[in-house]
């Protein structure tokens, strides 16, 4: 029976590991230096497709992860394949090099490993949190809106997080083998949305969501909340952990970037509950296209999201019961 180590390992050491052992064909190292390797990524529709074989590094992650068991789960190699997928999409170490699957026949990805970048504590690796056991849950509360009006608003349910794109990208995304882990939150499309926006702006509008098939990728860790831009439309945030408070903070496209820090909003939110402190803050703003915030004070946007993590949310609400509780008495 499979046992995992007393101290799991992370993706990146658990990879490197498989990599160097020489058990899964194809598995190898781009360059001498070591710092890119390349994964067999063979299609479940191919007639040579063999899972034993095309799939052995997928199903290894997903009973290192606790997954899947052998003789009691059922065996789902596109739901290993994706897992795998998404854990490389959402980790600091690994950036996916372009048109890396060009041999048609034994199609491939090729990932180079990214290392830690110390001088910004925004992007670096998340470590292990000192929030108490129960928190953070995994939920998050998005409104997206257009032209400062909402137009869709969602609280996510899955611990892999979800990506907001525009809804024609999923499928090629994810493809009709591949069950969708991350929640999908989709930006309207205009025919969508035509009470609210003005002809005028449709063909803006259009261009824009165009450019927004890839999307961002959203989720909590212990440590915060972390995002990562795949879409080739410039993204700008704002939060309480944001670098610049009064100009535009800017996402780095495939940078891993943690835009609300857990262990700050606990200290505020202590000094909020004992020393009559300010209220903490914990909303993440997301604009598209559109550098935010403006030193103008221009707030009125084409495309904007408002992000909020429930654990925060919820924590702050049962300090103001405990603190009315108290004044009560």
């Amino acid at each position: 029976m499979y046992q995992k180590p007393a101290h799991p390992l992370r993706l990146k050491e658990w990879l490197i590991l498989q990599i160097n052992s020489g058990k899964y064909p194809g598995l190898c190292w781009e360059d001498e230096q070591k710092t890119k390797f390349r994964i067999p990524w063979k299609h479940a529709s191919k007639q040579d497709y063999s899972e034993e074989e095309d799939a052995a590094l997928f199903k290894a992650w997903a009973l290192y992860k606790g997954k899947f068991r052998e003789g009691s789960s059922k065996a789902d190699p596109s739901v290993w394949k994706t897992r795998l997928r998404c854990a490389l999409n959402k980790s600091p170490d690994f950036q996916e090099v372009p048109e890396s699957c060009q041999d048609p026949a034994e199609p491939y990805k090729i990932y180079r490993l990214v290392s830690e970048l110390q001088e910004d504590d925004i992007y670096r690796e998340p470590s292990i949190s000192p929030v108490k056991e129960g928190y953070p849950n995994f939920w998050l509360h998005i409104r997206l809106y257009y032209n400062g009006k909402l137009v869709n608003e969602v609280t996510t349910q899955t611990a892999e997080g979800c990506r907001i794109a525009t809804q024609s990208s999923f499928q090629w995304n994810h493809g009709q083998f591949s069950p969708i882990l991350l929640e999908e939150i989709p930006f309207p499309s205009v025919q969508e949305v035509t009470g609210i926006l003005t002809p005028r702006i449709h063909p803006i509008f259009k261009k824009l969501l165009q450019h927004l098939d890839k999307g961002v990728l959203l989720w909590v860790a212990p440590e915060g909340v972390y995002i990562k831009r795949q879409c080739q439309v410039r993204v700008y945030w704002s939060s309480p952990s944001a670098p610049h408070q009064d100009q535009p903070n800017k996402l780095e496209r495939e940078k891993t970037c943690k835009v609300l820090d857990t262990e700050q909003f606990m200290s505020e939110l202590d000094m909020y509950m004992t020393h009559n402190g300010p209220e903490p803050q914990y909303q993440i703003h997301l604009c598209f296209g559109e550098e935010y915030p403006e030193p103008s004070g221009n707030h009125s946007k084409l495309i904007t999201a408002h992000v909020e993590p429930v654990f925060a949310r919820e924590l702050l609400e049962k300090t103001k019961m405990k603190l009315r509780g108290k004044s009560a008495s």
